[in-house]
């Protein structure tokens, strides 16, 4: 393995590991204290929806956590971690703007701290887009065609 490569292996597996991290500590808040979760939140919503987010949040970040201390982490975790931030984001990006709690003001009010948490998702997205894993070129092989 080239030293980009574990390079980019050690940062997909601290990317991996924070995003495990952030996402138990997520998961656990409706479950332990649905009340400060909800004045948070600033959304409309009822304890199963929060609990129900919560415990499948809780479930993928202990995946992803658990993932992350494998070397090379694999490309399902590095799918995994890209697709639920990635879909996180963009649910969050189509509600926030239409939801009373905003009060039109963009990035200030009730909702506030949701959009950290797009900036947050979208930042766990791009960077392991970034760090996918590419397939190392066989050797021997020429790359021209034959016709």
């Amino acid at each position: 393995m080239s030293v980009s490569a574990e390079r980019r292996d050690r940062w997909r597996r601290s990317v991996l590991a924070g995003q495990g991290c952030y996402y138990v500590l997520v998961g656990l808040w409706p479950l332990l204290h649905f009340s400060s979760f909800a004045s948070f939140v600033a959304l409309p919503m009822n304890p199963f929806q929060a609990q129900v987010f919560g415990a499948v949040i809780l479930v993928v970040g202990g995946s992803l956590a658990e993932a992350a201390r494998r070397e090379p982490p694999g490309t399902f975790p590095t799918l995994l971690g890209t697709a639920v931030a990635s879909a996180i984001a963009l649910v969050s990006l189509f509600w926030l703007p239409r939801s009373p709690a905003v009060g039109g003001i963009w990035l200030f009010g009730e909702a506030s701290g949701l959009w950290i948490d797009v900036l947050i998702e979208v930042a766990i997205a791009v960077a392991l887009v970034l760090l996918y894993p590419r397939p190392l070129p066989e050797r021997g092989r020429t790359t021209t065609r034959r016709r």
